[in-house]
Parts: structure tokens; C-alpha cells; sequence
């Protein structure tokens, strides 16, 4: 598998390109790359399952997407995210949120939303990605 290499300032350059063009409806498109990047971490993380979230975590590190992240029952707290940026006003860790969101799901067998309630782009300390079981699931 070949991979690519991008920089933050590269990265915020095509966001705000998108956003020029779609306004904030990119942020979606964003939220399902990071589920597409999210399902293939979870592929691979799946063949040690013993250890499916710590090898799903050390494959999002790896990749350059954070400098930690944990994985726990009903959160997800990661440092410093790739995508963020100092000063905005909402979270802006899409891809991310994408990602966590279909590797929890894969891990649990449940339909859970995923929201990030706290990122680095509007002044917190790290991400933290609050998992909820969808409602009729």
C-alpha cells in the first residue's frame, strides 16, 4: 500500500478551498472521507483483535492524524489533531470525528453519532469525541 504526504498549511489550504465553494456543507463530505480512511483502520486493526483499539489508535498515530489518542467506552480524547486550527469557532476535526466514529462502530456492532465536543481549534487542550448509541437502532 503506497501512502502520500500532505502538510497542515497544504491540508487548510484544499479546507478552505471547499469552503469557498460549499460553504460549511464540506464538512460532511470531510466526515465521510474520515469514515472511508476510518473503515480501512479498522480492517486492519481487526486482525488483532485482542488489541483492536490500541492497534486502531497506533495506525491514526501513525498515519500523522494525532499525537495520541485513547479510545475508551464512551469518549475519544485526542492531542494534537492534524486538522486543527487555532481560532475558530466551531470544531473543525471532521475527519477525525469520521474515523473514530467507524472504528467505534466496527469495535461495538452498534449505530452510534459521534460529536466532537471539545477540539483544539476553538482553544481546548485536545479533541474529545463523545460516542452515543443511535436512538431505533
Amino acid at each position: 500500500m503506497r501512502f502520500i504526504r500532505i502538510s497542515q498549511e497544504e491540508l487548510q489550504k484544499i479546507i478552505r478551498l471547499y469552503e469557498s465553494v460549499m460553504s460549511h456543507a464540506c464538512h460532511g463530505l470531510f466526515y465521510r472521507e474520515g469514515e472511508t480512511l476510518g473503515k480501512e483502520i479498522a480492517k486492519m486493526a481487526g486482525e488483532d483483535k485482542e488489541n483492536f483499539l490500541e492497534t486502531a489508535g497506533r495506525l491514526i498515530k501513525g498515519r500523522g492524524w494525532v499525537d495520541e489518542i485513547s479510545f475508551m467506552d464512551d469518549k475519544v480524547i485526542a492531542k494534537g489533531s492534524f486538522e486543527a486550527k487555532e481560532g475558530l469557532e466551531d470544531p473543525s476535526c471532521h475527519r477525525l470525528r469520521g474515523m473514530v466514529h467507524a472504528i467505534l462502530e466496527e469495535h461495538t456492532g452498534k449505530k452510534l453519532v459521534c460529536i466532537e465536543e471539545k477540539c483544539l481549534s476553538i482553544g481546548d487542550p485536545y479533541c474529545e469525541f463523545i460516542m452515543r448509541e443511535m436512538e431505533g437502532s
